[in-house]
């Protein structure tokens, strides 16, 4: 009975590599603890160990699969399949003629096996028995039509290929027509003496490596004597060292032997496998060359080195300096043979041209991957961020889900897919790709920093931005653009102090650029900080900015240093751009105000109520342009609509007083004033001013004087203040010095105008200091000829001085034109009594008194007045 079961014999021939058929053979041992003879002596536990060897494709497993069938021969000549094995072992071992002699006899015991008749086709080949060699096919082809190797060796020997090539063949038929590799060339006889010259401890010990078991190795050689450790031993003990991680051992041992070794390729291959696994790249790259150098064919070599140029490509990356990688991409790509090694190769080539940017130069790579036959994660992956690069971003969209539908699920794809649709403006795919990333990974800085940025710019949802930006400062992210991010966000919250902490910081950070000088100027500007941030605003000129939105805040922050003109300017320009919304006639509007430009101002203010500004701020400005344009119902109406709005303040009630003063309404104007005295932080100074102007109005210079003294109390002492307070001292005639000592407190403080000469004109002269009077009135009169009023009052004084034809010469030029009649006819008519030209002063008086007569019961001075001319008229002659 077979000590391999059924059971076993289907998992031997389901496994799907050798090692697991030598596992599984030991495991049923030890199952069953069967002895190594019981073991040996079994046809089966034989047979499968032969397959297992013969498939090792190497000399030392051929002949330990001779030894191992050789020892159920009795049994096994009887078995096609044992002597199909038996005869392949014996190829190899070059017993050409055993080797027929057992192929024959397995067609003859199992001739219903088919390739007993492959291999007898095969030696046939070999000893140019054709006609069998051909049977031998057909035989075999009954058995297994179609079947590609009995097809290839046919065709090996109608094209005469030679037997050692029709022997080289793998059994898959893909593989075998791909790959460039062959089985053991059979005539190599230098591979074939390098065997026989092994002694039987190097062969256990290839075989030893061949079977992963290095530990043993490594125990067998360290036991032995120092006189048997030869170069070839010490070799092999640190091949197993090498395979057994023990890459610095391995190393030791390569160098004890190094002046023996320096000029093996092999040896340099092991110290260069020592130092690559080890992390030694250069080193690597060093004795992987020379092993080449010295024989361009050792095995493995060329791969390792182009693994070395690999990963020196990715080193140089990482250290940044790409151009430097490019070249050992090159140089991998180069020692590529076949095609897992061009598209390796090539993928990283691919991969370093993203890298530089250079999106087209890898997407030919890449293009030819695909030709290739790469159709995995990463190929799909790289194609999608080369894509990105290219702004193809719809194509790049779908790389990056195949790479999902294959299988990836990591942060970094859903960041990948999410920069792609945020690229196509697809906003709201992009924030749902990213928290699909952000499940994964909670921590991924740069995810959340691509929520916090669409929360920020496209949602206007910064307080939730916020949050997101804040956590990535958590995670450790203290660069340029977050630091940027969080200037911006803050800036647009109106937290202009937090912003520019954080626009200083990415300032720190040696960003310098036109953005980050702009936003510095728009925090500092709403700091009140005008003066430097218009330097920042002209920093961001001088780099190239000249735009709309530069222009709007250069305007807005000259606005703010009250340098009208040049505000103007800039925004007027913002205009010319293109800018034409309600924000920039409201600013056109505010500066042509401050300009005294109040007609052109309007015009903007109304254009920004056209286009939809309607609050307080627009109202109030609207009134005040109207009011000093003398528009007072207008602009009463302005402030009212402000003042319905909510706007309650000081500012507000101390316009509407005015206008009502001057629109007559002076009581509303008043009791408007005075409900500003009772706001919170009224500005009492200008408040009393105002009232006491007010009563000035209504001709109640005692209450006016209440007001205006209060202002002087609270520490008014300005020219309008002095000026106000002598104009209504000078109402009184017992406060007339009191009146001049103000007047010319003003003249002290720099008033010097016609209005102020007047007044003391006016008061010196009803001091009876007719000189000073005349000298006032004159410089007035010199330089404003059309005051009817101070034309009256320098013919009135110069009458009183005695000066009669000059009083009369100025009196007729005005009467005519006078707002004055009667007063400047009751004037002429005293002079031209004093001089006896009755007739005209009867006619002058007959006018006084058809004007003014009512006014004798109300001012004595002018009942005074009226008896004078009477009793001039009736004196003989008033000279005399």
């Amino acid at each position: 009975m077979s000590i391999v079961t059924k059971e076993w014999t289907k998992k031997f021939e389901e496994a799907e590599y050798l090692d697991e058929i030598i596992e599984g053979l030991e495991a049923l041992q030890k199952e069953n603890n069967y002895s190594d003879e019981e073991m040996d002596n079994d046809l089966d536990v034989a047979l499968w160990r032969a397959y297992v060897y013969n498939n090792m494709d190497s000399y030392e497993y051929y002949e330990l699969s001779e030894k191992t069938l050789v020892k159920v021969k009795d049994k096994g000549v009887k078995s096609g399949v044992w002597c199909y094995r038996y005869s392949c072992a014996l190829v190899y071992l070059r017993r050409f003629e055993e080797a027929l002699e057992y192929s024959r006899l397995g067609t003859e015991v199992e001739s219903d096996y088919p390739w007993g008749w492959l291999q007898l086709g095969r030696l046939c080949y070999k000893f140019n028995l054709l006609d069998e060699a051909f049977n031998a096919i057909e035989e075999g082809l009954k058995l297994v039509p179609n079947d590609y190797e009995f097809l290839t060796l046919k065709d090996d020997i109608e094209n005469d290929r030679g037997y050692a090539y029709a022997n080289s063949h793998y059994i898959n038929e893909e593989y075998d027509k791909s790959s460039e590799k062959r089985l053991i060339d059979i005539d190599d006889d230098k591979l074939y003496n390098e065997f026989l010259n092994k002694s039987d401890l190097e062969k256990k010990l290839d075989i030893l490596h061949k079977e992963n078991k290095n530990q043993e190795i490594i125990d067998i050689i360290n036991s032995l004597p120092k006189e048997e450790l030869t170069y070839n031993i010490l070799g092999k003990l640190a091949r197993a060292y090498n395979n057994n991680d023990e890459y610095d051992k391995g190393m030791e041992i390569l160098l004890s032997v190094k002046d023996e070794g320096e000029k093996d390729s092999l040896w340099n291959f092991r110290i260069g496998y020592s130092c690559y696994y080890s992390g030694r790249l250069e080193e690597a790259q060093k004795y992987f060359e020379r092993s080449l150098e010295i024989n361009p064919e050792e095995p493995d070599a060329d791969v390792l080195l182009r693994f070395t140029y690999s990963d020196l490509g990715t080193k140089k990356i990482d250290e940044g300096k790409p151009e430097e990688a490019l070249e050992y991409y090159k140089k991998s790509r180069e020692l590529a043979r076949d095609t897992d090694g061009i598209i390796f190769s090539e993928s990283d080539l691919a991969w370093a041209y993203d890298h530089l940017g250079k999106y087209e130069k890898a997407y030919e790579y890449l293009k030819n991957i695909i030709s290739l036959g790469r159709d995995d994660i990463w190929l799909h992956s790289e194609v999608g961020f080369c894509l990105g690069g290219l702004g193809k971003y719809e194509e790049a969209a779908e790389e990056f889900k195949k790479a999902i539908e294959m299988g990836r699920d990591d942060s970094w794809i859903f960041a990948r897919l999410g920069q792609a649709y945020r690229e196509l403006e697809k906003y709201d795919e992009a924030l749902e790709t990213y928290f699909k990333g952000l499940e994964i990974d909670k921590n991924d800085i740069w995810l959340n920093s691509e929520v916090a940025w669409i929360y920020d710019t496209i949602k206007d949802d910064c307080n939730t931005g916020l949050k997101y930006l804040e956590k990535v400062k958590e995670l450790g992210r203290d660069d340029i653009w977050i630091n940027s991010e969080f200037g911006w966000v803050y800036n647009h919250l109106e937290r202009y102090e937090e912003g520019l902490l954080y626009l200083e910081k990415a300032k720190e950070l040696g960003r310098d650029d036109i953005w980050i000088n702009f936003e510095i100027g728009y925090s500092l500007v709403r700091l009140n900080r005008g003066e430097e941030a218009l330097n920042h605003y002209k920093k961001a000129k001088e780099l190239g900015r000249d735009d709309i939105g530069l222009n709007s805040e250069m305007g807005y922050c000259l606005d703010s240093l009250e340098r009208w003109e040049e505000a103007l300017l800039y925004l007027e320009k913002a205009r010319e751009l293109g800018r034409d919304d309600r924000w920039i006639n409201s600013e056109i509007g505010f500066c042509l105000n401050r300009l005294d430009r109040f007609e052109e101002g309007l015009l903007y203010f109304e254009k920004a109520k056209e286009q939809g500004k309607d609050d307080i701020w627009l109202y109030s400005e609207i009134g005040y342009c109207l009011k000093r344009l003398a528009r007072w119902e207008e602009a009463l109406s302005y402030y009212q609509k402000a003042n319905e709005m909510g706007r309650d303040d000081e500012w507000l009630n101390v316009e509407i007083g005015e206008c009502l003063g001057e629109m007559g309404r002076i009581e509303e104007g008043i009791a408007r004033l005075q409900k500003t005295l009772t706001l919170k932080d009224c500005d009492e100074v200008l408040v009393n001013s105002q009232i006491g102007y007010l009563y000035g109005k209504l001709n109640n210079s005692k209450e006016a004087l209440k007001y205006l003294y209060k202002a002087e109390e609270l520490g008014r002492k300005d020219v309008w203040l002095y000026s106000e307070i002598g104009w209504n001292l000078a109402d009184d005639s017992e406060t007339y010095e009191k009146a001049l000592d103000y007047f010319n407190k003003a003249v002290e403080l720099g008033r010097d105008d016609t209005w102020i000469d007047g007044q003391i004109g006016f008061v010196q002269s009803k001091l009876g200091n007719y000189k000073e009077a005349i000298s006032r009135f004159e410089r007035v009169y010199f330089a404003t000829p059309e005051d009817n009023w101070i034309a009256f009052q320098l013919g009135a004084v110069y009458r009183k001085a005695g000066e009669i034809t000059k009083a009369i010469e100025i009196l007729e030029k005005s009467v005519e034109n006078t707002p004055f009649r009667g007063w400047v006819e009751l004037e002429l008519a005293i002079c031209y009594a004093l001089i006896e030209e009755k007739e005209k002063a009867q006619e002058y008086l007959d006018k006084a008194e058809l004007y003014i007569g009512g006014e004798r019961e109300n001012y004595p001075d002018v009942k005074k007045d009226f008896e004078m001319v009477n009793q001039l008229l009736k004196a003989t002659s008033y000279l005399s």
